[in-house]
């Protein structure tokens, strides 16, 4: 009896030095939904809506809104099942750690933390490079030298603290939005309404523009791309349950809304 209390008090005392080191490693939890919200939007957004309309818009024609259409749909999809996961599971290492207690193969969820650590390596390289394609437009610059320059510029950014990180990427974000609702305004006065049909931009006729619309819509996809970025910073989220589901949800519906009027623009 004595060697069992004595026991129970063990796993007692190991069960709060546990949640004691939990608690003393826990994040700091200075993200508000504002800034969760913009952070969401400036990963969705991106450099998606400046490169891939053109490309989708020679893919599908004037069926471009419907391909961020159908590709939006798809990508919601997702993103529902983010915001269910990320209540269920609130851990930072996201899709690894969804996957991990999925399937409890360690194997498998180092796979999936490498295949997660590839994509952003990539998306980075990518990212890097479409920035000093803007940047020689103004400024003639070796584009090695601008690339090492952005990387460790925003290394630095990120190592200096997640709501410092943020709160730039707010304002980065919002001169993004603002550039597009400029792009909407000032192209949408030159559209000749008259001719317009909702039909011949949102409903393909045959087979063939179906076609049309998937290509584009496969193209679209990686211009949503970003809202799973969101869920790896859900521990220094405040009050996570409630303001990540509504994060995600809301900068779905913005990047889609913005993209669609970017498209009806861009091919009227």
């Amino acid at each position: 009896m004595g060697r069992r209390l004595g026991s129970i008090h063990n796993h007692n005392d190991q069960s709060m030095d546990h949640n004691r080191m939990q608690h003393n490693n826990a994040l700091a939890r200075r993200i508000s939904l504002p800034l969760l919200l913009f952070y969401g939007l400036g990963t969705i957004l991106g450099a998606g809506i400046y490169v891939l309309v053109g490309k989708i818009a020679a893919a599908s024609g004037f069926l471009a809104p419907l391909a961020f259409l159908v590709a939006a749909v798809v990508a919601g999809i997702t993103a529902l099942s983010y915001c269910q996961l990320v209540v269920m599971l609130p851990r930072s290492s996201g899709e690894a750690y969804y996957v991990d207690q999925a399937f409890g193969t360690p194997n498998l969820t180092r796979f999936v933390g490498l295949l997660v650590v590839l994509t952003g390596v990539v998306s980075c390289a990518t990212l890097a490079n479409g920035f000093v394609g803007y940047l020689q437009t103004f400024i003639e610059v070796p584009a090695a030298i601008a690339v090492i320059c952005v990387v460790v510029f925003m290394t630095g950014l990120a190592l200096w603290g997640i709501a410092e990180s943020l709160w730039a990427a707010t304002i980065v974000t919002l001169i993004e939005i603002g550039g597009l609702i400029l792009v909407v305004f000032v192209g949408g006065g030159q559209i000749d309404a008259t001719n317009l049909s909702i039909e011949a931009l949102f409903v393909p006729t045959s087979l063939d523009e179906l076609a049309l619309v998937l290509a584009g819509a496969f193209l679209a996809f990686y211009a949503f791309v970003g809202f799973e970025d969101m869920v790896n910073i859900v521990e220094e989220v405040k009050e996570p349950e409630r303001n990540m589901p509504k994060a995600i949800i809301l900068a779905l519906l913005i990047s889609s809304s913005l993209y669609i009027l970017v498209a009806l623009v861009a091919i009227l």
